[in-house]
């Protein structure tokens, strides 16, 4: 990664005059319209996109299915587990 460069004294005084001497420029008006389209659309897309979370993925759907075999798999005995150290055998090809 290149080092940053540092401004001199005479760059940096070189700067102060540059901007000293810049004329102010207001926004045309295409831009005034182009900033005030965006971010209308802005707050549009954001109403949209919360209307269509709250529509289409509700947080308080009940899923009973999923609750019933979340509940019979707690129950289902777990399956033994190896000793700590032991790996399993790899199972045997069929050709």
């Amino acid at each position: 990664m290149p080092d940053k460069h540092k401004m001199t004294e005479e760059e940096q005084n070189e700067m102060v005059a540059e901007l000293k001497r810049m004329e102010y420029e207001p926004l045309l008006p295409i831009e005034k319209k182009l900033i005030g389209y965006s971010i209308g659309l802005g707050i549009v897309l954001l109403f949209v996109f919360i209307w269509m979370s709250k529509t289409f993925f509700p947080a308080t759907t009940k899923l009973e299915s999923t609750n019933a075999a979340v509940k019979a798999a707690a129950a289902a005995p777990a399956p033994a587990a190896a000793p700590a150290g032991v790996v399993p055998a790899a199972p045997a090809k069929k050709e």
